[in-house]
């Protein structure tokens, strides 16, 4: 196999993972370390290649550590994982529903939770989902 289909491959299954989580976000009544960890190491691969020393923490070489934001239960956290030139919007009348959109396009993905930092995070990771090729089913 070709460095550049190992390349698609990879991209397709993190693709993929994005939007399981996505779905996951949504699905979930609370927010979890476990989960926040998972988030991290979709959207930050290299995190798999350092050591795991506890759920969302990793070490580098050098002894120094890695800890994964809050994603799932905080707002600030979740918001990191917008995609650069990418935007976040909420209607007032739909406060459980989160709208990311990408630049030059009207095509936004969402996400429903009633905890903002899970829907935040689930319409991220569905726009990380079509960043890397795969729908993001919704």
């Amino acid at each position: 196999m070709s460095d550049q289909t190992l390349c698609a491959a990879g991209t397709s299954n993190l693709a993929r993972e994005c939007r399981d989580l996505a779905h996951l976000c949504e699905a979930t009544s609370a927010a979890s370390r476990e989960l926040d960890g998972r988030i991290a190491r979709t959207v930050f691969p290299g995190l798999a290649d350092l050591e795991e020393v506890e759920i969302a923490v990793w070490r580098h070489g050098d002894g120094s550590r890695v800890r994964a934001l809050r994603y799932s239960g905080e707002k600030a956290a979740a918001a990191t994982l917008v995609p650069p030139g990418h935007w976040m919007e909420r209607d007032a009348n739909l406060p459980d529903r989160i709208w990311i959109y990408g630049p030059g396009s009207d095509d936004a993905v969402s996400a429903r939770h009633v905890l903002e930092p899970l829907a935040i995070s689930a319409a991220c990771l569905r726009m990380h989902a079509r960043l890397k090729g795969m729908s993001p089913s919704r």
